[in-house]
């Protein structure tokens, strides 16, 4: 397997040109702003890798280092890629334009017209709420409904039962103690903080990381770098290398997690990195073990664990076990606007005793990105704001 590397415009315009050159089987590997030196080619400096075909040799200049160089700064930068179509890559940069010149007004602010985790769950989470399951404890019972594993709600009634005061009061109150969470401190200047979004196939890492890079990074005026590390999909690659181009932040791909370690050893850039990793399904348990020994050397990367927050409360329990040896220092829950209650979630955090940060609740980026809020989903189970003001009180 040979590389290509394309001076381009954007990342689409090399796709464009990269395809027809040298097939369609060619895969993204990294994308990064051009050197100042070769800035007229392109303002991008976008590497494939492909296999050759002696019968048709891909044209090109070769580089210094090895690789084939080719401008293509000529092509439009809405060229389509054969994979996403032209309304894709317009609506995405559209959301990005909005959310840099939202950035850039003075006094802005990221939370701006964000939702309350309460307006995301549906009316059958209350109803979930107001149920009381058949249990001898109707404190437990109410838990119950509200999604929570009997055991654990028997266990939050009968403490709950100790404390002063009016019971569904005191139910809330032991229901938050239970809930372990952990705020997003501030990066402070030439600091640098390395997160790493971890987890099953599906559950959103790649949008939750963009997410976080606008809104702890670009919008706080962060310096932000992500990496992609391991044996992602291509089409995933392909993502993540769009969402950095539009953002105007590095970005490079390593197709393992050796040389991915070896990047970050000798990265010594503040700021804001992100690494996206493949998506792991269980029988990938070779891929899991590297993984694990990945962040053994690097313990100082925060791990986020992405789970589904509409998952049910035993496939939470597995993927929790599962990525164990990876040891995880967060829980990470997407999709609250499709979950019906939030007992499974808060189960799997009580029962894993690991904290939240984040919560996903939709797919706007970065709007939909919340820090979570223990008090408003324990409400939920609990029967709502009313008891919620008075637990505050």
């Amino acid at each position: 397997m040979q590389t290509k590397t394309y001076f381009a415009t954007s990342i689409p315009a090399a796709l464009e040109v990269a395809r027809k050159e040298l097939g369609s089987d060619a895969m993204l590997v990294s994308s990064r702003p051009s050197p100042a030196e070769v800035r007229a080619f392109g303002k991008l400096e976008v590497t494939f890798a492909f296999d050759p075909k002696p019968e048709n040799p891909p044209d090109g200049r070769e580089g210094a280092t090895g690789r084939l160089f080719a401008p293509v700064s000529k092509l439009p930068e809405t060229a389509g890629t054969g994979r996403y179509s032209r309304s894709e890559l317009d609506d995405l940069r559209q959301q990005i334009a909005t959310l840099r010149s939202e950035i850039a007004r003075p006094g802005h602010a990221t939370t701006a017209g964000v939702r309350s985790f309460g307006e995301h769950f549906s009316a059958a989470s209350a109803a979930l709420a107001a149920t009381t399951i058949d249990e001898p404890n109707p404190l437990a019972g109410r838990l119950c409904g509200g999604g929570l594993d009997p055991g654990t709600a028997r266990d939050i009634a009968v403490a709950a039962a100790r404390h002063p005061g009016e019971p569904g009061s005191a139910l809330l109150r032991e229901l938050i103690s239970r809930i372990p969470v952990k705020g997003f401190a501030p990066l402070q200047p030439g600091e640098r903080r390395t997160l790493a979004f971890i987890g099953p196939p599906g559950r959103g890492k790649t949008t939750t990381l963009v997410k976080v890079a606008v809104r702890h990074g670009l919008a706080k005026r962060v310096p932000v770098r992500i990496y992609s590390g391991g044996a992602h999909g291509v089409a995933s690659q392909e993502q993540m290398a769009r969402f950095a181009a539009l953002l105007g932040v590095p970005f490079q791909a390593f197709e393992s997690l050796e040389s991915l370690h070896l990047a970050l050893q000798g990265d010594a850039s503040k700021g804001l990195v992100l690494i996206d990793t493949p998506g792991l399904s269980p029988a990938e348990s070779a891929e899991l073990d590297g993984m694990a020994a990945f962040f053994g050397r690097l313990p100082g990367i925060e791990k986020h664990l992405v789970l589904r927050a509409d998952a049910r409360t035993a496939d939470m329990a597995r993927a929790v076990a599962r990525f164990a040896p990876v040891g995880p220092n967060y829980l990470l829950f997407t999709g609250l606007d499709e979950a019906s209650a939030p007992g499974a979630m808060l189960d799997t955090l009580i029962r894993s005793g690991i904290p939240a940060v984040f919560a996903g609740i939709g797919q706007q980026i970065p709007d939909d990105l919340e820090e979570f809020d223990a008090s408003r989903l324990a409400g939920e189970i609990c029967g709502g704001n009313r008891l919620a003001a008075g637990a505050a009180a």
